[in-house]
């Protein structure tokens, strides 16, 4: 799969699809992009686990959205603990479960993931993004800047050079959040 995200509220669209369409390689089955009060979410995707409709991105819960390149180990018995807690899932994807993961922990959320995984998350209640990226670094994920100097995150330096200047690798094991790069405790 692949991720395509913007901070930047007033990105051109079609600059933003033509960097989704650059992860057709990574996500042929279906693709996705939707505009968030913070910007634009972007998916495409390799239909794995959840293969039905219910299972395609950007997962919406309560107010969060979040976009994830990835796989959680383990994720059934996680899955059986947070329903336990009374969430409730409409998927079979492993990726859903990130937003309960994020309302229970927080960033304290990757201490809690056996996984390999890059994705970005969107706080409509703090209209903040986070992202993250997996402790080795399986998952690729690069970040840059808009002309407007909002951060963009994107599977592929490709995706991103519709839209962003200044293209980097995300750093693994780190996650982002208001500015900063954080390095996490993993399990």
């Amino acid at each position: 799969c692949g991720l395509l995200v913007t901070t930047d509220r007033v990105i051109d669209v079609n600059a933003f699809r033509d960097g989704l369409s650059c992860l057709r390689d990574r996500g042929p089955d279906d693709e996705r992009y939707e505009k968030v009060a913070g910007g634009i979410m972007g998916f495409a995707r390799l239909a794995i686990m959840g293969c039905d409709e219910k299972g395609m991105q950007p997962f919406h819960f309560k107010k969060n959205v979040v976009v994830c390149n990835g796989e959680l180990y383990g994720f059934r018995s996680m899955k059986k603990e947070l329903e336990k807690d009374g969430y409730t899932f409409v998927s079979d994807s492993d990726c859903e479960l990130l937003l309960p993961l994020y309302e229970k922990y927080g960033t304290g959320m990757f201490a809690h993931l056996d996984s390999e995984f890059a994705c970005v998350i969107y706080d409509r209640e703090k209209d903040s993004f986070l992202a993250a990226r997996d402790p080795i670094g399986i998952r690729p994920l690069f970040y840059g800047y808009t002309e407007n100097k909002k951060i963009c995150f994107g599977s592929t330096a490709a995706s991103l050079q519709p839209i962003a200047k200044e293209i980097y690798p995300f750093p693994p094991g780190c996650y982002w959040l208001d500015g900063k790069f954080t390095a996490y405790a993993h399990a």
